[in-house]
């Protein structure tokens, strides 16, 4: 889905040029900045308040007041990541272009404008995963055993919040044995005062969206547990596809329809009308999806943004975070495939490394797939818009990040 599925084309034209004011007074862009960085500061204090509780433990009144706490913190975090929006670091883009423009070290000068000295949220799992595989083979079964055991309890709930299950022993063992440290370093390429102070901006919002979404994904994986235990007191399965509101309701003994709750397990659209969203279903639903369909049959070419340049070719692995074969398809990742995906996600991090390159639906300068490929320097390309649409696992690509250009040249089974 691209940004049109989110906002109204005028709107985002209307916000890239307040941006593009904004991004020129300095004194506006530092507030903005520091503005964000004290937001997750809040943020942190309400993760740390949810990793305390056992949700097993409280009332249902309890917990009702605890899912609005989260639900209220979800909704805190989740608006200052539209601030890297494609469409307001669309004048950051451009000016960083025209600056680069002609210069026979363009390539060299972008990676090192664009970098960011702050760890990012994979790097304390990274960290451990490199000590352990020193010393992996030196240490008893057992002792390795534990050693997985703690992983799965500190970092494997993160896959957790978009599949059914955490990353297990297995995948931890695997990390270990494969394991290959990322040499990053500053770039020694000395760059002009004013390629470098665009450069800053476009690098620190990167490493803040990144930064961001984990912390709203962090957040949503407590509120997913707080509505699965108030759920499983229901004895109704169905509630998983209710509201937030809806959930309130039901626990206040007020009237929700609950027939309609049972419909979406079978599909549903949204749509927003008069400000407020509407979820429809069956026909209507059906209705909605038929007028943004779309024709793909015949595309052999698909174009988008250079993200990070480079040329390679491989089998294409496709990675829905909505997808019913989400983990199957995280799980089947092998090295050297060429992963595509709506945008990545500080989960599939470990993917990502393992990729030839990265190709997205969606995406800006600022965004995570550009900094992870920018940080993994592997051929990345974004806003394609329609990559998710038109390729499917086992295709044979061609992705010419010096172009912007993936090729496909060979469909799945053909």
């Amino acid at each position: 889905m691209n940004n049109t599925g989110y906002f109204d084309v005028q709107e985002m034209k209307e916000s890239t040029e307040y941006f593009r004011k904004l991004w020129q007074n300095e004194a506006r862009t530092s507030a903005l900045i520091k503005s964000i960085r004290q937001g997750f500061e809040e943020i942190v204090k309400i993760e740390d308040h949810a990793w305390d509780q056992v949700w097993g433990s409280m009332t249902d009144g309890e917990l009702i007041k605890e899912m609005h706490f989260l639900w209220d913190g979800l909704c805190c975090a989740f608006p200052t990541m539209l601030v890297s929006q494609p469409q307001h670091v669309l004048p950051l883009d451009e000016e960083l272009k025209t600056l680069l423009e002609g210069n026979p070290e363009k390539d060299a000068l972008l990676t090192a404008a664009t970098y960011w000295d702050e760890d990012l949220p994979w790097v304390g799992e990274e960290r451990e995963i490199e000590e352990l595989s020193s010393i992996w083979k030196k240490i008893s079964p057992e002792e390795q055993e534990e050693k997985l055991q703690d992983l799965v309890e500190e970092y494997g709930w993160f896959n957790d919040i978009e599949g059914d299950k955490p990353f297990d022993k297995e995948h931890y063992r695997k990390k270990i044995v494969d394991f290959k440290k990322n040499e990053r370093e500053r770039p020694k390429t000395v760059v002009p005062e004013k390629i470098k102070k665009v450069g800053a901006i476009i690098a620190e919002l990167g490493f803040l969206r990144f930064w961001n979404r984990y912390h709203f994904m962090t957040l949503r994986y407590h509120l997913k547990n707080i509505l699965l235990e108030l759920i499983k007191r229901t004895g109704k399965p169905e509630l998983e596809f209710a509201t937030v509101s809806e959930m309130d309701q039901f626990f206040k003994g007020q009237a929700v329809d609950m027939e309609e709750i049972k419909k979406r397990r079978d599909g549903y659209s949204s749509q927003l009308k008069n400000g407020e969203a509407e979820i429809v279903t069956g026909k209507r639903a059906e209705e909605l999806k038929d007028l943004v369909k779309e024709d793909f049959a015949n595309i052999t070419k698909i174009k988008g943004t250079i993200a990070n340049k480079g040329k390679v070719s491989g089998r294409v692995r496709m990675v829905s975070f909505v997808a019913k074969n989400y983990n199957e398809e995280v799980a089947a990742f092998k090295n050297g495939e060429v992963l595509v995906t709506g945008m990545t996600r500080p989960q599939i991090v470990h993917l990502c490394r393992l990729a030839s390159a990265i190709v997205t639906d969606e995406g800006g300068i600022t965004s995570h797939a550009a900094v992870v490929g920018r940080e993994f320097g592997i051929p990345c390309i974004i806003a394609t818009h329609d990559a998710t649409k038109i390729l499917e696992t086992g295709d044979l690509v061609e992705v010419d990040a010096n172009q912007g250009v993936v090729t496909i040249i060979e469909k799945h089974g053909k």
